[in-house]
């Protein structure tokens, strides 16, 4: 799930590294939360059957009014097959879901995002960059009668088509921990478990799964995905070959392991890491090859 190059009414391609890759959308999830954004919804990380529509493609361009709400219950069902998972498949990956809120120039962000259920409110926070924090948490801790909400009276007399902002939700698997080094065992459990993930969610079309054998790397930062470095007992060995994907770098662990790699140490900073296949296979599946 995630947003466009027209920023009012045009999903941009699935990123792969940016790990909310490729995807096999769930049409009842698209068919309500895709009104108001263009939704990626990762299922397969290989194979995108993508839900790319115009943001309120099927509404009239009325004015929006100063809330705009919708329910949340295929995306807490969508994590809650995840979890049911056996646990020693979840130790080392787990979905990640975010929003993101893509500004045209000289706007600002809405007053306010939030989850209700029931009486709760709970704040939806964003980084600098406007992607939320902590929303699968928060997802996890909501019944299916929730909604999110993002409440902008400043543009209540906009139509949806002049918002100024497009919304994108990305849901992908990743690996749960990012301290900046990680154990080629760790990363070779991983592959295994993400495969375990997508199978799960593409249900009879699991066989389509394809093998994951890459890291896939990326930061917020597009134009600049982290550096990775081979590591053995702890020391750099060397930048293992590596290719460059929609704004993510992804490397082999076949290439770890011919340069003697037993990990991987990534540049300093804020970065997202997931099993993915190579980038060629990946092209193939969102009909770029």
């Amino acid at each position: 799930m995630r947003a466009g190059a027209g920023v009012e009414s045009q999903c941009r391609p699935a990123a792969p590294p940016s790990l909310t890759v490729l995807s096999l959308s769930n049409p009842r999830l698209a068919g309500q939360w895709s009104r108001m954004t263009c939704l990626r919804h990762s299922i397969l990380p290989t194979l995108v059957f993508a839900f790319s529509a115009p943001a309120w493609a099927d509404e009239a361009p009325d004015p929006q009014g100063e809330e705009q709400c919708l329910p949340t219950a295929d995306v807490v069902e969508t994590l809650g097959k995840f979890d049911s998972l056996k646990a020693k498949k979840r130790d080392t990956v787990g979905p990640d879901l975010s929003l993101t809120i893509e500004l045209k120039p000289g706007e600002v962000m809405p007053e306010r995002v939030e989850l209700r259920d029931d009486g709760r409110v709970m704040p939806v926070r964003f980084n600098d960059t406007h992607r939320s924090i902590g929303l699968t948490d928060q997802l996890r801790d909501v019944s299916e009668a929730a909604s999110l909400c993002i409440v902008d009276p400043a543009r209540s007399d906009r139509t949806r088509d002049n918002r100024g902002y497009a919304i994108s939700i990305g849901m992908g698997v990743r690996f749960k921990r990012t301290p900046g080094t990680h154990r080629l065992d760790e990363l070779e459990d991983g592959m295994k478990d993400a495969r375990s993930h997508y199978k799960k969610m593409a249900g009879v079309m699991g066989f389509m799964v394809p093998k994951f054998d890459h890291i896939a790397v990326a930061s917020d930062d597009k134009q600049s995905p982290p550096r990775i470095w081979a590591t053995k007992a702890g020391a750099d060995i060397g930048e293992p070959a590596f290719e460059l994907f929609q704004g993510g770098r992804m490397v082999a662990i076949d290439t770890l392991e011919d340069m003697g790699a037993d990990g991987v140490r990534i540049e300093d900073g804020y970065y997202r890491m997931s099993p993915s296949p190579d980038a060629k296979t990946v092209a193939k599946f969102m009909g770029q090859d």
